[in-house]
């Protein structure tokens, strides 16, 4: 690594998730052509099993290059917990967790991140282990979200589970799946030459995106996060006009 700011991405899938299109390959590359010097991988846990996570950590170790680091990590979600997705980053071994509570108990001990993913989904409800074990929470999904804004309830969520766990970082994930589609949101680590891992843990970086920068410690103040959820708002009601536009258009063209 070079002393040029350490740019890196989170939620990433490959072609190891049964709906990612990427080869690490093509993720390095992609990575190299932005400038960017991680890539937080989490393909779908269950599209794996021991030996298949074994080769895929290695495919990550070979198809990382000294300007771009391949982090293997896997995404998990359970039977009877709808909407609650959790990916965890620097997995060092392979985990089958079949439960909130199997996860807590196998996942802190071999990885090196661990966060709930598009809070929204579980209609930003957490489990109290989960919230005690886990490092962070996506507060800007860009694919859920969109690119243009992140999701101030889910703010609001880290916020008040902050009160009780102040270690609580929000970090916006890019939930890629096909490297076309570059939705540009970005972790910028404050310290050349850290451990990304590390960084992420302590808060040590900041979230940017097409519309704003600001701290993984989200430390939003009651009339900046009042006037997101206003702008969020307004953009969404635009979005679904939009989206009515869209399906009308193709209605008369399909009749």
């Amino acid at each position: 690594m070079t002393d040029r700011p350490i740019i890196g991405i989170v939620h990433v899938h490959s072609d190891y998730s049964h709906d990612g299109r990427d080869s690490l390959e093509r993720l390095q590359a992609f990575a190299a052509e932005r400038g960017i010097s991680f890539v937080g991988l989490t393909d779908h846990a269950e599209d794996f099993d021991s030996s298949r996570f074994e080769r895929y950590r290695d495919h990550c170790r070979r198809a990382s290059t000294q300007d771009v680091r391949l982090i293997p990590g896997l995404e998990f979600r359970f039977e009877g917990f709808r909407g609650l997705h959790l990916l965890v980053l620097g997995l060092e071994a392979w985990i089958a967790p079949r439960s909130p509570d199997e996860f807590v108990a196998m996942a802190p001990t071999v990885s090196g991140f661990s966060m709930m993913a598009h809070p929204r989904l579980a209609g930003y409800q957490i489990p109290k282990a989960i919230a005690a074990a886990v490092s962070g929470i996506e507060v800007w999904n860009a694919a859920y979200d969109t690119r243009y804004l992140p999701d101030p309830q889910a703010i609001q969520l880290l916020k008040r589970l902050q009160e009780q766990h102040p270690r609580l970082v929000g970090v916006a994930g890019l939930d890629q799946h096909d490297a076309r589609n570059d939705r540009k949101t970005r972790v910028v680590l404050r310290r050349a030459g850290s451990d990304p891992l590390v960084e992420l843990r302590a808060g040590r970086f900041d979230n940017v995106g097409h519309t704003m920068t600001f701290s993984g410690r989200g430390d939003w103040s009651h009339s900046r996060l009042a006037g997101l959820a206003a702008l969020r708002a307004i953009f969404d009601v635009v979005e679904r006009a939009q989206d009515r536009v869209a399906q009308l258009f193709a209605a008369r063209r399909d009749s």
